[in-house]
């Protein structure tokens, strides 16, 4: 029995070494994920350590990474320049070669119990490869576990998104993304839960979207300010510059989100990745509001959670990427944006009618006339017709980014009126709506304000109900800001006087009331742009 021992110990020994697990021996603790898109040159990483990538011989941009199986990781890779790509890769299922060492368990273990008689008589134990094998066996599943080579990643491949990071340009000109609009039917298809695979529920939009997003819209600026272009800041904006004061505008319009959640399993347990991709429209405006990069960008996103918001920001920020990457847009915010002196963007004159002095004794009731409401999607402001044939002056900060808005006249007649130009340096707008015959201010061609003298304000205070309404004031002063000159007033003037009237008691117009300065004990300082600087601002020719 001792020999019989001795030999039993020594064989099971022997069999730990000789037959190691199938799957260790044959795959190893590590699996081959290839890695798809990534720039040339670029570095790989797993959990944050530098990893070696091979490329993959026939297919460009295509390489190879050795994964661990055991646990989960996170795979960076990281270009400069270009957007840093990350995903987790789970070890969720199991490698068929695994199985394979189930085969001499179960076989030694039917076989491991053999006895036998020998020629003595005596009993002896004949169970020694059988034994071998369950012990090779065991030790071949305890070897897969503890290596992990007997699970397998959830993905064999990855799609590595990596837009190029956009770069202003030295002496680009200033941008803002001025509007935002999300517009999604509510009840139409979003896209789908999956569960290992299998399409589970088909997720809806809830309501309906038909929205200016600001929060979208901040994120676009502070990315233009991390790419190095200059962002006027409203905040910031001094008192003689209230209209928007960027070269170019931007524009996005966003219509089509696809959004599918995929879970590992239905349980609790279960790991999710959400899959986001959103197509924008973007436009580039200049301060014409001429259109001058126009793109339908998409972006995709894949986050490892449930649901939630971080997919769609990641792949709307993507779709902005990709738009501001576009050479036309770096080449557009490298000229002016036809602004004065601007040979490449000179504006053709609008020719209209001269309005017919006033006469000295109706002047300021004739005045109030030539002065109508504007209202605008965020509330209203005033207006100045200048011309019998429907065009009107009011401040680019009342319309702001607005095409088109709603007039109201003096006699209480409405009509719409487009924007035909805006000059946001000068915080001026010229619409024009469809009429004939209407009284209008005539255009000074020089200064008419004397420091003391008594002037008039008429416009739309606070409320539409009290339009044209006319307040008494004097002419403070004149200031010069940044080469620009503004009428300084005592003169009343609240919310809704913007883009009314300054006139002289004869009712001449002096100025474009466009601010005032507001706040504790601070009374009485409001300011307008003269007269005489619109037609010049808004490249405006009268006919006589």
């Amino acid at each position: 029995m001792k020999k019989t021992s001795t030999r039993v110990i020594s064989s099971l020994l022997l069999g730990s070494l000789l037959l190691p697990s199938c799957a260790t021996m044959l795959s190893g603790s590590r699996q081959s994920v290839r890695l798809v898109g990534a720039p040339s040159g670029s570095t790989y990483y797993i959990n944050d350590k530098p990893v070696e990538a091979k490329p993959v011989a026939g297919q460009s941009n295509t390489v190879s990474i050795r994964v661990p199986r055991k646990r989960s990781s996170e795979v960076k890779v990281k270009h400069d320049g270009y957007k840093e790509y990350s995903q987790v890769l789970y070890p969720d299922k199991t490698t068929g070669l695994t199985y394979l060492n189930y085969v001499p368990l179960i076989y030694g273990t039917a076989k491991g119990l053999s006895f036998s008689t020998n020629s003595n008589g005596d009993t002896e134990y004949t169970g020694q490869t059988g034994l071998l094998l369950m012990v090779g066996g065991l030790f071949g599943l305890l070897t897969d576990y503890a290596t992990g080579a007997n699970s397998r990643l959830d993905k064999k491949e990855l799609q590595a998104t990596m837009p190029q990071m956009p770069k202003a340009v030295a002496g680009s000109q200033s941008v803002q993304c001025t509007l935002m609009n999300v517009r999604i039917k509510g009840g139409d298809k979003m896209g789908n839960l999956f569960v290992q695979g299998e399409p589970q529920e088909i997720l809806y939009f809830g309501k309906s979207l038909d929205t200016d997003a600001e929060h979208l819209k901040s994120s676009v600026n502070g990315s233009l300010k991390d790419i190095g272009y200059t962002v006027p800041d409203a905040e910031t904006k001094s008192i003689f510059s209230a209209g928007l004061n960027s070269r170019y505008t931007l524009q996005g319009e966003m219509r089509d989100v696809k959004y599918n959640v995929h879970a590992s399993s239905p349980y609790k347990s279960a790991h999710f990745e959400t899959r986001c991709t959103v197509e924008v429209t973007w436009k580039l405006l200049n301060q014409n509001r001429q259109t001058v990069v126009e793109q339908k960008t998409a972006g995709s996103s894949i986050k490892f959670e449930q649901g939630g918001s971080a997919a769609f920001e990641d792949a709307f920020e993507n779709s902005f990427y990709t738009f501001f990457a576009n050479p036309q847009v770096t080449e557009a915010l490298t000229k002016p944006a036809g602004g004065k002196g601007d040979s490449d963007a000179v504006q053709a004159p609008i020719s209209m009618r001269r309005g017919t002095p006033m006469a000295a004794d109706k002047g300021l009731s004739t005045a109030a006339r030539c002065v109508v409401i504007v209202e605008t999607k965020d509330g209203h402001g005033s207006g100045c017709v200048i011309s019998p044939d429907g065009y009107i002056v009011t401040n680019a900060h009342v319309v702001e980014d607005q095409e088109e808005v709603k007039i109201q006249l003096a006699d209480g007649m409405s009509s719409k009126a487009k924007v035909v130009r805006l000059n946001p340096e000068m915080d001026l707008a010229l619409l024009k709506i469809d009429a004939e015959g209407l009284t209008a201010f005539q255009l000074p061609t020089t200064s008419l304000s004397e420091i003391g003298a008594d002037v008039f304000a008429i416009g739309t205070p606070a409320d539409k109900e009290l339009g044209q309404t006319v307040t008494k004031g004097i002419i403070s002063g004149r200031r010069k800001v940044d080469g620009r000159s503004f009428l300084q007033t005592d003169v009343s003037i609240n919310g809704g006087n913007s883009g009314g009237a300054l006139v002289a008691r004869t009712g001449q117009l002096l100025g474009i009331v466009n601010a005032k300065l507001v706040g504790r004990g601070i009374e009485g300082i409001g300011f307008a742009i003269p007269a005489e600087q619109v037609t010049e601002a808004l490249h405006l020719k009268f006919i006589n």
